[in-house]
């Protein structure tokens, strides 16, 4: 193997997302999560592979008028990997949490 011809640099440095930050997102996906199961967002493609599952999830819910001011602020905040990524927590944490009781 050589060594790369190009290498990535980026333009600017990325932000640095503070702990707080983290947690407070969180917090607001969860409630966004949690409306969203009451408006039924959440079973309409549980069938489909898990990653695409939660993309499509996290589609719909910045799509829809009731939740989509709340979920456009947290993508604006971490951006789309992020907060499909905690998202991605919350589904499993909720899932496992459903298979105990």
């Amino acid at each position: 193997m050589g060594r790369p011809t190009k290498t990535e640099r980026l333009k600017e440095a990325r932000p640095i997302i503070m702990q707080s930050t983290l947690i407070f997102c969180k917090l607001n996906l969860q409630k966004i999560y949690a409306r969203s199961r009451r408006l039924e967002l959440t079973h309409w493609n549980e069938d489909q592979d898990y990653a695409d599952y939660v993309n499509n999830l996290w589609t719909t819910m910045m799509k829809h008028d009731a939740i989509k001011k709340d979920a456009l602020k947290l993508d604006e905040m971490l951006g789309t990997g992020d907060v499909v990524q905690l998202l991605s927590d919350i589904v499993m944490e909720h899932r496992k949490s459903s298979n105990v009781q």
